[in-house]
């Protein structure tokens, strides 16, 4: 079960961060020496622009004042990521269950 962080419907930056992670595809996958991971992602407002955003920061306007929405789609694109490499099990119908008493 995928745990994503439900947005107030008055909070736009949850309808636009989901926007942003599905266009997840076309981000910059980016490791710096340090090892620590960013994400470069386009800026909406400038297309010349691209912020460096990890599950915490983000080198936007909004992301140095409080949680930005590129932020958030960064956190739901790991979310799906963690949840797409978990093992799935298959379920094994009861009909086919060999019992050896």
């Amino acid at each position: 079960m995928t745990m994503l962080t439900a947005f107030p419907t008055t909070d736009p930056r949850g309808a636009k961060a989901v926007a942003i992670a599905a266009d997840s595809g076309q981000w910059l996958k980016i490791r710096a020496r340090n090892g620590a991971k960013y994400f470069g992602i386009r800026s909406s407002a400038n297309a010349d622009e691209i912020y460096f955003v990890t599950r915490t920061s983000c080198s936007c306007y909004d992301g140095a004042r409080r949680e930005c929405k590129h932020q958030i789609a960064v956190q739901m694109f790991c979310q799906l990521v963690a949840e797409q490499r978990r093992p799935s099990y298959g379920v094994i119908p009861a009909s086919q269950i060999v019992r050896e008493d």
